[in-house]
Formats: structure tokens, C-alpha cells, sequence
């Protein structure tokens, strides 16, 4: 009994220790989670400021895509390796006709 609950511990430490993408809920996510940060930025330019998100993680904060008057803003959650581990919106704006968002089409995530 004793031998189950130390394999359990380590099983789920071991597991505690690696670092995922968190699953895709929207088309940003669905395009960036898991690709290099090193792209994103390349693609799109620096980020404006970053901060230790603790645990080897570092948030990022990116504008951009200034067109007629709308910006796109996002987060990008970066893991120590440099691969973006979440990415969200923090300003955008939606299309009234249900097509993709301001910041789906800049970042390449409506195809």
C-alpha cells in the first residue's frame, strides 16, 4: 500500500514538472499556443513590456496592427524554452458582421 501512494507522489510531481500549452479555446490560441515567441515577434515586432510570471514563465504585453484607428493588444504567457504558452486578447475589437476579430486577422489566426 505504502510502495502505490510513493509511486503516485512521484507520478504526479513528475507531471507537476512539465510545461504544456493550455488547450486551444479560440482561433488566437488555436494559431500561437505552442509556436516560438521568437516568430511571433519577428513576425509582428517587439513586445511593448514584460514582466517574471514566476515558474520560468514571462508575460509579455504586444500592440500592434494599427489600422484606420483599431489596435490589436495581447498577452502572450511565454515558457522558459521561448514557446508561447497562452496567448489572449486584451483590447480587440469584433466584427459586427460575425466575421474574425480585429486581432484574429492581423495575427494570421482566421485561415
Amino acid at each position: 500500500m505504502g510502495y502505490r501512494i510513493v509511486l503516485m507522489m512521484f507520478c504526479a510531481t513528475a507531471l507537476s514538472a512539465c510545461s504544456t500549452t493550455s488547450t486551444p479555446t479560440n482561433p488566437l490560441q488555436k494559431r500561437w499556443n505552442g509556436k516560438e515567441a521568437g516568430a511571433f515577434f519577428a513576425a509582428y515586432g517587439p513586445p511593448r513590456s514584460d514582466r517574471s510570471a514566476g515558474g520560468g514563465t514571462t508575460v509579455y504585453n504586444w500592440r500592434g496592427g494599427f489600422v484606420r484607428g483599431r489596435s490589436c493588444a495581447v498577452e502572450l504567457t511565454v515558457t522558459r524554452d521561448y514557446t508561447i504558452k497562452t496567448i489572449r486578447a486584451t483590447s480587440d475589437r469584433i466584427d459586427p458582421n460575425g466575421g474574425p476579430s480585429h486581432c484574429e486577422t492581423v495575427l494570421d489566426a482566421d485561415s
